[in-house]
């Protein structure tokens, strides 16, 4: 009987840490170019924790996500170059509430939408 709350505790919190986290994922609105996954953390307030670019991982070098707008810039994983740099607006009028912008990756600039994942 002493362990039953303990346990009950521990599997609450195991219960809240799922929905602490989600994702988006950014890809080109129109033709080729490099695809975005984030994770985004929900605590006092929404960061962005994890990046991948083109499957590989990224540094978050700062971000800014609140309910209008996504902005983040990534550096390489020794956080010595700027790999890519995001920029979009959430519209939400439209179905799912997708974030529209641009994604700037090695002088190129891709228009993106993302989406929950």
């Amino acid at each position: 009987m002493k362990l039953a709350f303990p346990i009950a505790l521990l599997a609450a919190g195991a219960a809240s840490a799922a929905s602490a986290t989600g994702g988006l994922q950014c890809r080109p609105s129109s033709g080729t170019g490099p695809t975005l996954d984030l994770v985004v953390g929900h605590g006092a307030g929404p960061a962005v924790v994890a990046a991948r670019l083109g499957g590989r991982p990224m540094t978050v070098a700062q971000s800014w996500i609140d309910s209008r707008y996504l902005w983040l810039d990534l550096v390489d994983v020794n956080a010595t170059r700027y790999e890519a740099r995001l920029r979009a607006v959430f519209q939400p009028k439209l179905r799912g509430r997708p974030a529209l912008g641009t994604l700037i990756r090695g002088g190129r600039t891709y228009r993106v939408r993302c989406v929950e994942s």
